[in-house]
């Protein structure tokens, strides 16, 4: 076990944390962060239109359309605001205009979409759909400005004239030239029947969204991220870089469904996660903290229970990974990393079955346990899984958490045999 400690110090976090900071990856994931409160403010009004009593679903029937318009305007539109958002948070990064950055993104993502018959915008590429393309626009149409910054291929303007119209034509031929680039390449594509956000859909997009999808592909993404939490790095926002664009589309399709009135198809989504891999944060940690509390015996142990409750009932457990700490404890790694996975197999399989409605909305990550799980799927057994869920995971931590505490008592009586005897010393 030391051996692997050792391993995961010296070569697993330092590679994992250059990842991490990688900088495409990172504008990536501070793009799609950014439009959280925009989804929820979305699901919210979802919930509304579909609440999960029968009276009171009668009475919001009539007004489902209006309703459902939020989440159009927020949840439907991911990926027209991703497009500006990443420009944004790359160009920032790269101390160019993020604002002129933005703007031309959103220009190119809008020429890479199809256009229908009567020349109106095609909506179904402005959520999830589109996602993907909206990224590689983003990307593109800033690389293409700093490259032509570095070069000096840019209008200067004299030192008299204000900062903000400098920027702006200063991001005038980079703009142009990545704009034209987008529109030539969906020009020749069109003579084929063709077209950019399709294309990328096809060959990226929709593949990855299925393998994402799978659960085998889920629990991976998952072990991922326990694991790097072991050994200190943020791993929920390291994975989440990668894969939030496929798990966002998930749950976009499934409150796209619902608005529509149709089935929700999909069990796999970031809600799944949430629910019931993260029950008291990541390491799905509740039960253990709940331990400390109430079943430790050590004195440190409880005062870590005492410190970490108030904190983990709003998904916030930094307090117990590094305050018992999990990180690079090798015994207690094995129930931090496993449980959420187990939990999120029973969770899979109780949705997939029936048993549970899927989720089709999205809520607050620091919403507590068991009320967070009945406002995501509008259903009260969604809830009870979650107590199950809870029950299994505190039943995998219980063992490591008793080796855990009694080695700790053991450490305390020592140091207190240890004062009597300094004492009776210097009495003597």
């Amino acid at each position: 076990m030391d051996k692997l400690v050792k391993w995961l110090e010296e070569y697993y976090a330092p590679a994992a944390a250059r990842i991490g900071d990688q900088r495409h990856l990172k504008a990536i994931r501070d793009g799609i962060v950014a439009l959280i409160p925009l989804l929820l403010m979305g699901s919210l009004f979802l919930m509304i239109a579909f609440p999960p009593v029968a009276s009171l679903a009668k009475i919001m029937e009539p007004h489902i359309g209006s309703l459902t318009s939020v989440n159009n305007a927020t949840m439907g539109l991911m990926a027209l605001m991703a497009s500006f958002s990443i420009a944004y948070s790359l160009a920032n990064s790269y101390k160019i205009d993020p604002l002129g950055s933005g703007l031309m993104s959103v220009a190119a993502f809008m020429l890479a979409t199809p256009f229908t018959k009567d020349g109106n915008i095609a909506s179904s590429w402005m959520g999830s759909k589109g996602l993907f393309v909206c990224m590689i626009v983003a990307i593109f149409v800033v690389e293409v400005q700093r490259y032509m910054i570095q070069k000096n291929l840019v209008i200067k303007m004299p030192d008299g004239v204000p900062p903000a119209v400098a920027r702006s034509f200063m991001s005038l031929v980079p703009g142009f030239i990545a704009i034209v680039a987008v529109w030539a390449i969906n020009s020749v594509l069109s003579l084929s029947g063709a077209n950019i956000q399709e294309i990328i859909y096809k060959v990226l997009s929709a593949p990855l969204v299925n393998l994402g999808g799978s659960l085998p592909a889920f629990l991976l993404a998952v072990f991922f991220a326990q694991l790097l939490w072991s050994v200190g790095i943020h791993g929920a926002a390291l994975v989440g870089g990668v894969m939030s664009p496929v798990y966002l589309t998930l749950t976009q399709q499934n409150a796209a469904a619902k608005a529509a009135g149709i089935a929700v198809p999909n069990v796999v989504c970031q809600q799944l996660w949430d629910l019931y891999g993260n029950i008291g944060g990541s390491g799905a940690t509740f039960a253990l903290v709940l331990m400390l509390l109430f079943v430790a015996k050590s004195s440190q142990a409880k005062a870590i229970g005492k410190t970490a409750i108030g904190p983990s009932f709003f998904n916030i457990n930094e307090p117990v990974i590094f305050g018992m700490p999990i990180v690079m404890n090798p015994l207690l790694m094995i129930p931090f990393i496993f449980g959420p996975l187990i939990s999120i197999t029973i969770a899979y399989f109780a949705i997939d079955s029936g048993m549970v409605d899927k989720l089709f909305a999205m809520a607050p990550w620091t919403a507590p346990p068991i009320i967070n799980a009945f406002l995501v799927a509008g259903d009260i057994k969604a809830s009870v899984l979650q107590l199950v869920c809870f029950a299994v995971v505190g039943a995998i931590y219980y063992p490591f958490f008793k080796i855990w505490d009694d080695a700790k008592c053991k450490e305390e009586h020592a140091a207190a045999q240890d004062e009597k005897s300094s004492s009776r010393t210097i009495g003597a």
